[in-house]
């Protein structure tokens, strides 16, 4: 009997042996003696993903107001077919060296289409008067005689008649007239100056006004003197002599006047 005793505590301390070892074994977990953990979740992904925008395709846009564009092109104006003045030349301020003289002489104005009516001059004498010479009756002749009245009243000489002057001024009244436009300078762009030199005045001290629509001498006077800058011209006492141009056409105005001041 003692034998099988033997056996079988030797069989009983084999099971304890092997109870002991199951329960020191890991479990799925993998941590030792603290039993089943189930398996941490793996991270998930969105299935939503945004998109980037396509290059080249407008973004939003975002409401607002549009200006209109602005016109391209300005409303046509019509020249008044009343009388005008345009505003006056000054004669420049004296220099100490005498003007250096051009070196290509202006181009002389075209002939008129229409020239003013007028009777033909007699033939020249041998020694003939300066052209329009005061008391000859012209609209000329009027232009200086009250232009002197009202540079009486302020205290100043009268303007002495000078033929190279009156020239440049009818030349550039006529040119007006037939060439239908209104300016100091000739569609061939000359100046005032350029036009008295070209026609014998000896120097630069020029000063012009000009006149258009008016159909006497007495309105056109009274123009100009309702004007700062023309009557500023007409009452220089620093002037000496005057020019006058007058001539009709076919033009907006009709009736051209042109005064030329001078001063030796």
């Amino acid at each position: 009997m003692a034998p099988v005793r033997k056996a079988v505590a030797s069989a009983a301390t084999a099971v304890a042996l092997m109870a002991a070892v199951a329960s020191c074994r890991s479990g799925p977990g993998g941590s030792p003696g603290g039993g089943y953990h189930p398996p941490t979740p793996a991270p998930s992904v969105s299935a939503s993903a945004s998109t980037a925008p396509t290059p080249g395709t407008p973004g939003p846009t975002t409401p607002g107001t549009t200006t209109p564009a602005a016109p391209t092109t300005a409303p046509a104006t019509t020249a008044p077919a009343g009388p005008t003045t345009a505003p006056p030349t000054i004669p420049p301020a004296p220099t100490t060296r005498p003007p250096v003289p051009t070196t290509r002489p202006p181009v002389p104005p075209p002939p008129p289409a229409n020239p003013p009516t007028q009777n033909p001059p007699p033939p020249p004498p041998a020694n003939p008067p300066p052209a329009n010479p005061p008391g000859s009756g012209t609209a000329q002749d009027e232009i200086l005689r009250l232009t002197n009245v009202e540079r009486q009243k302020a205290g100043c000489g009268p303007l002495l008649f000078d033929a190279s002057l009156t020239a440049a001024a009818q030349a550039h009244s006529a040119d007006m007239a037939t060439n239908n436009y209104f300016s100091h300078t000739g569609l061939n762009g000359s100046t005032h100056i350029s036009r008295a030199r070209a026609a014998g005045w000896p120097n630069s001290s020029v000063s012009e006004n000009i006149a258009a629509g008016s159909t006497t001498p007495a309105a056109t006077i009274q123009m100009w003197m309702n004007s700062s800058g023309h009557r500023a011209n007409i009452l220089n006492c620093g002037s000496t002599h005057l020019g006058v141009g007058y001539a009709q056409g076919g033009g907006t105005y009709r009736h051209y006047w042109t005064q030329a001041f001078g001063r030796r």
